[in-house]
């Protein structure tokens, strides 16, 4: 039998395509067994990737619900806390009104109206509250605070009211001003949309809508007492002794029993907060569900990795030795 061999040069090539290969092997071996996955997908599915693509959409759209979701929570979190603000300020003011003495008094009268002006900065920014630059309670029309500021609210209350020439006109014009359409309240005050803003789609076809305005009948009582209670110092208003002290009691009921509708608002929010929680619990769970499918495809088994890796290493310390007693190299210059 004919034996064959090749030259020196030949050889060195065989065996740096050898040594190259090897160290290929062993840091996708080495990969493989640190991470558990594959290295060749399409190798590893026999190039039947549509299933591999299916799981990695799903995991995307349920990425983007999971991320809307989290949103929705934090701004329904926030409006909560805003309209526990209107209702703590709303239910103090009340009682404050409900429990005074005497309104006849001009220290009497600056002290109730000082402490309804700060009620009513309170309500108006807890109202034009933002988050990520959103107005919440102003409708479809998010880039703009919902409600004018105290003094432009009062100024334009203050020019309506000293026209009346009594106590009832004053009256009249206090609710035009509020409930009326084309109310100075609604054309001057509200700022913000009719329309509702958009849903958040929570994915599996389920949506959820914060659509609570600042121009709320329930929202807009509280601001109208607070605002009438915040003028009741003023000479201008024509109000004597008795109708201003009738005023007061009228304003501070009308607070308290306003509690009952903001408190329907926070609870409609409440139940927003509940879908939105369980929507959370339910993209946690087919992100899960849908990462541990991923896994499934392209998951190699960790123990024939690492058996592999032996084998390989063993190979490549062989080639080593081969390659040294050949071209008397040392470890040094053959790695590098």
């Amino acid at each position: 039998m004919a034996l064959q061999s090749i030259g020196d040069l030949a050889q060195g090539f065989v065996l740096r395509q050898q040594g190259a290969h090897l160290a290929r092997e062993t840091a996708r071996l080495t990969h493989e067994v640190s991470t558990g996955r594959t290295t060749d997908t399409a190798k590893h599915v026999s190039g039947n990737l549509v299933p591999l693509a299916d799981v990695e959409r799903a995991l995307t759209l349920a990425d983007a619900h999971r991320d809307v979701a989290r949103i929705a929570s934090v701004d329904a979190e926030i409006m909560q806390t805003a309209l526990g603000r209107v209702a703590e300020s709303g239910e103090a003011l009340a009682q404050a009104a409900l429990t005074a003495d005497s309104v006849s008094g001009a220290i009497q009268s600056t002290v109730l109206a000082q402490g309804a002006r700060a009620a009513l900065s309170t309500m108006i920014g807890a109202l034009n509250t933002t988050s990520a630059g959103r107005a919440l309670f102003g409708g479809d029309l998010a880039d703009r605070s919902p409600l004018a500021d105290t003094d432009t609210l009062l100024q334009e209350l203050r020019t309506v009211l000293t026209a009346a020439p009594d106590a009832t006109t004053l009256r009249s014009e206090l609710d035009a001003f509020f409930d009326a359409p084309g109310g100075g309240f609604s054309t001057v005050v509200y700022r913000g949309g009719q329309a509702p803003a958009a849903a958040f789609a929570l994915g599996a076809g389920e949506t959820v809508a914060l659509r609570i305005h600042a121009d709320d009948a329930a929202l807009r009582g509280q601001i109208k007492q607070a605002a009438m209670l915040s003028l009741l110092d003023d000479p201008a208003l024509a109000l004597g002794r008795e109708d201003r002290a009738a005023l007061v009691r009228d304003m501070g009921t009308g607070l308290l029993s306003g509690q009952d509708g903001v408190t329907r608002l926070r609870a409609q929010l409440g139940f927003a907060e509940e879908r939105i929680a369980q929507a959370r619990s339910r993209i946690d769970a087919e992100i899960t569900s849908l990462g541990i499918a991923r896994n499934d495809l392209v998951s190699v088994d960790i123990f024939d990795s690492a058996t592999a890796l032996e084998q390989v290493q063993s190979q490549l310390e062989t080639l080593y030795t081969i390659t040294a007693r050949t071209a008397r190299l040392n470890l040094a210059s053959f790695l590098s």
